[in-house]
């Protein structure tokens, strides 16, 4: 178990509408990511909560519009990831 924050529980939060857009998307931008691990016993990113696959998640559950995605992509491009 980690002390960070979890990303699925802040997208989640800005989903509901209780964080501003444009707050939210700087926020999802700038996150401390995890590595990504392979485990063949999860099918689904659902095992981890601070990986990038949380955020393309996200987008295929409705939680974040392609736009939302596009701005986040931008910011992550500007930090080289």
């Amino acid at each position: 178990m980690t002390d960070k924050p979890s990303l699925r529980d802040y997208i989640d939060r800005y989903a509901a509408g209780e964080i501003p857009r444009d707050e939210a998307l700087e926020a999802i931008a700038a996150w401390d990511f995890d590595e990504e691990w392979f485990d063949p016993a999860h099918t689904a990113p659902t095992h981890q909560d601070n990986t990038l696959a949380v955020v393309n998640q996200a987008r295929g559950l409705g939680k974040l519009t392609a736009e939302d995605i596009e701005r986040i992509r931008a910011r992550l491009a500007h930090r080289g990831l």
